[in-house]
């Protein structure tokens, strides 16, 4: 099976130029937010970042690593940071990805953390599915109603892209965008599965999706840089409060 890395990516990058307008807004007063953010309750944990630790860092092209572990859905993830074609951070300012686990929890979430260089404007991506990321998930989320997102913190704009492959060999595709701003205190981010557009137009089969996808952007500036720490994703049941920030479909 052929990855979708490719086909993310020249959505992901679409997305990117569009003003902010143009995709889910989240509109929160961010500063208010308090430190406990980072409760949870009744999650399915589809990665809390605290095995398969590892970094990459690229000023060009596209570097990328499979990090199996426990506790991440389908055994491992796939991570990608991925230039435009010809694209490279033209002062040589990397960008890194690194998954970094914590000694105690209690004090100092996991995390992924995206770290940039001064002109240095990747997007990064993020899969899970079966072995060797190439075998069908076979993820059933009926039970479920919405995707989290912990964050520790944001440096500046950013779109988050939340996909789901289905078809039982990754042959429809939906997603859903997200733009956000930044925030130097911890926050949550929900994504609603009604709000999910499928690509096909062929209904999303949420009992049984073979693939999972996260994708960031910078936002709407070419110098954006951002800098951030993702703590946890989640499937999340109705029951459950909302997050900080819960995002609909894109607008027009």
């Amino acid at each position: 099976m052929k990855l979708k890395t490719n086909v993310f990516a020249d959505r992901v990058a679409r997305v990117a130029r569009l003003s902010l307008g143009a995709v889910s807004l989240a509109t929160v007063a961010m500063a208010l937010m308090p430190q406990t953010m980072r409760a949870q309750e009744n999650p399915l944990v589809l990665d809390n970042f605290q095995t398969g630790a590892g970094k990459i860092a690229a000023t060009s092209g596209t570097q990328s690593v499979t990090q199996p572990g426990a506790g991440i859905v389908g055994g491992g993830r796939y991570i990608s940071i991925v230039y435009d074609p010809g694209a490279s951070s033209q002062f040589g300012q990397p960008s890194t990805l690194q998954v970094r686990p914590s000694a105690d929890p209690k004090v100092l979430p996991p995390a992924l953390i995206w770290s940039n260089g001064f002109d240095a404007t990747p997007l990064i991506e993020v899969e899970y599915a079966g072995p060797n990321n190439d075998t069908p998930l076979g993820l059933n989320l009926t039970n479920y109603d919405r995707f989290r997102f912990s964050f520790e913190g944001l440096s500046t704009g950013v779109v988050l892209v939340a996909g789901v492959w289905y078809g039982g060999s990754f042959q429809y595709d939906a997603s859903l965008p997200c733009a956000l701003t930044a925030s130097s205190n911890p926050f949550t981010v929900d994504l609603p599965f009604s709000a999910f557009t499928p690509e096909q137009l062929v209904p999303i089969t949420w009992s049984d999706l073979d693939q999972l996808t996260i994708e960031i952007t910078e936002g709407t500036s070419p110098l954006n840089s951002p800098n951030l720490a993702i703590t946890g994703f989640y499937a999340l049941p109705a029951t459950d409060p909302a997050g900080t920030i819960t995002c609909g479909p894109p607008t027009t």
